[in-house]
């Protein structure tokens, strides 16, 4: 019997971001012979990931398809894999080195310049934990582009992202927002009408996706770390490496 591999996401209302990640799914699907590929989602979209852990049988492994922490998502993925000792869960896939080369990649194909302002714009940032996870995503990117990245926010206790773009306007250049987020829908509205010059596109966008962000998942899937086990703090287990 082949693993299962689940794929859990947030669910999208917008039918290009439901098609990215089906598109997403059948690549991995594609590349992972030895593995069977299902998707599963935490709201707005069925079949919920307690619904396909109940579902499937034998060795299962959850990658949860988050960029940074997010608490009440990690708790329903955790209590889902709770339900049978045979499933563990990966750390999630950001943030990553991977990311950040796609970011840039995002950043070049939208013509920003290198004495352009970037500000790494990612959805609400709801504790502490996650804001790390951002500023991490942002130290990364900064890392690939060779150049400083600011930080803004659509909720939570780090900078919105308005005041961002805003802040960034004080340098003088055009300002960039490199967007944080795995597919469109009303978060990439919310940064496409932020006030800066250029948007980038998210990291699915509908077209074919990028092989590293496939491989991606894979090395989360099939590795050791960020496995949850049944009885600890479901908080504690979603850690990005």
């Amino acid at each position: 019997m082949n693993r299962t591999l689940i794929l859990c996401a947030h669910g999208s209302t917008v039918p290009r971001g439901r098609a990215a990640f089906s598109g997403l799914v059948n690549a991995v699907r594609r590349e992972a012979q030895d593995l069977d590929v299902v998707d599963a989602f935490v709201d707005e979209q069925l079949p919920l990931v307690g619904e396909v852990v109940l579902e499937t049988a034998g060795p299962r492994a959850v990658v949860p398809l988050m960029l940074a922490y997010d608490r009440p998502v990690s708790v329903d993925i955790v209590r889902a894999s709770h339900r049978d000792p045979a499933v563990t869960v990966t750390a999630p896939l950001g943030p990553d080195w991977v990311l950040a080369e796609i970011g840039v990649q995002r950043l070049v194909e939208a013509g920003a310049r290198s004495d352009d302002t970037i500000v790494l714009a990612a959805a609400s940032a709801s504790d502490d934990r996650a804001v790390a996870d951002v500023g991490k995503a942002a130290r990364l990117l900064s890392a690939v582009w060779g150049g400083r990245v600011h930080v803004g926010t659509l909720g939570g206790p780090d900078t919105p992202l308005a005041d961002a773009v805003d802040v960034a306007r004080a340098y003088g250049r055009r300002v960039v927002v490199s967007t944080y987020l795995l597919t469109t829908g009303a978060a990439h509205e919310t940064m496409l009408a932020a006030g800066a010059d250029v948007v980038t596109r998210p990291f699915l966008d509908g077209g074919p996706p990028d092989p590293r962000l496939v491989s991606l998942v894979l090395d989360r899937a099939r590795s050791r770390g960020g496995s949850s086990t049944p009885g600890r703090d479901p908080g504690t287990h979603l850690t990005a490496h």
